[in-house]
């Protein structure tokens, strides 16, 4: 086991920081940041993967330097929070360029689970003489890919759970004779929760309603009060009850909305079959595999939200509760006892008056 010094350390924890801007803009593949340092320590290059489909984050930092520290190459250090790719993609294989340039130390944190990679940049550039070590801060990318690492290694989306709920536990104050199609959602909390609520949204690639929730509510489940892009709107609607003429439906290319129905033989571009009976597992690897969707959130309603729970099908849950009472209207889900405070992050806070709560789900192989 390696003995990390306290400049690994820190160089690698800033490729972890670089990474990380790349959150919302990069999925289906993973963050990833690069740090090259001179012998003498000078960070002479930094980069990291900005968007899906250009430059990884390999190339930007190299690109990052100056033509007066180019000769320092020969002898600098690369820190990097991935394995470097070791195929052609959407872009040449990251392992090729370091191979080029043959520094004289590569440092990785995690190893990746990419069929397509999986050790073959590692062993690709130790065979070309280049010294490279693995682990350094390991379980910090592996959380902060964490959604990267499910689709390699679960070949399925990554779950994450989310309603808001009065204090006393329940998410609408109307009774079931009362919530009317077109009849609107009811905000629970406070305009100040907003912000941060959009912020979640934009973390992932879709996001999920039943179609109770979206015949009723008519949600837009865009990202209007935060900074990335909108996910892609999913309606799991089984009995096809949605009427054709419903806004989510009048979105058009990429980001068209996908509607979630019964059904058998060739699928319409908006649609995609899949019978409950098969369980919300096999909806989840079909996502993935089919449409790349990397992540979902899961915003309701109270049903939909129950069946992920029931069938165990999440990996994270966030919870907004209010500082009000409701007494009485639509119960909201109960929170998993199952759930764990997540790592390297704060698991609550505070919004104006209203708490969030975030948990993991232990791993487990589904």
């Amino acid at each position: 086991m390696t003995n990390w010094s306290n400049s690994d350390i820190e160089r690698m924890r800033r490729a972890i920081e670089l990474a990380s801007k790349g959150e919302g803009f990069v999925a289906p593949n993973p963050m990833v940041g690069c740090v090259i340092a001179a012998a003498n320590g000078r960070i002479i290059g930094e980069g990291w993967h900005e968007q899906f489909g250009q430059s990884h984050a390999e190339v930007n930092a190299h690109r990052s330097i100056r033509e007066e520290d180019l000769h320092l190459l020969p002898d600098s250090s690369w820190y990097v929070t991935l394995e470097p790719c070791n195929h052609q993609g959407k872009t040449p294989a990251c392992s090729g360029l370091i191979e080029s340039i043959s520094p004289k130390r590569l440092v990785i944190s995690a190893s990746d689970t990419n069929p397509n990679v999986l050790g073959g940049g590692v062993e690709r550039l130790r065979k070309a003489g280049i010294e490279v070590e693995v682990g350094c801060l390991e379980r910090e990318v592996r959380w902060q890919n964490r959604r990267f690492f499910c689709n390699s290694n679960k070949q399925r989306s990554y779950v994450v759970l989310k309603w808001a709920q009065s204090s006393d536990g329940f998410m609408d104050p109307r009774s079931s004779n009362e919530r009317t199609a077109g009849s609107g959602g009811r905000a629970i909390t406070g305009l100040e929760a907003t912000p941060i609520t959009h912020k979640w949204r934009a973390q992932e690639m879709g996001i999920a309603v039943g179609v109770g929730t979206a015949v009723i509510d008519e949600p837009e489940l865009t990202v209007r009060f935060g900074h990335g892009k909108s996910p892609r709107a999913i309606i799991i609607d089984p009995q096809e009850r949605l009427p054709t003429s419903h806004p989510l439906l009048e979105r058009k290319g990429l980001d068209q909305t996908l509607h979630v129905c019964r059904g058998i033989g060739k699928e319409p571009k908006h649609k995609r079959f899949w019978n409950p009976e098969d369980g919300l597992l096999s909806l989840m690897q079909k996502l993935w595999r089919q449409d790349g969707i990397s992540s979902i959130l899961v915003e309701g309603g109270a049903n939909t939200l129950q069946h992920f729970l029931s069938e165990s099908m999440w990996d994270e849950v966030k919870v907004w509760t209010a500082s009000h009472d409701l007494n009485g209207g639509l119960k909201a889900p109960s929170w998993p006892k199952e759930a764990a405070q997540p790592p390297y992050e704060s698991g609550s806070g505070f919004a104006g008056k209203d708490r969030w709560e975030m948990g993991i789900r232990p791993q487990d192989p589904k």
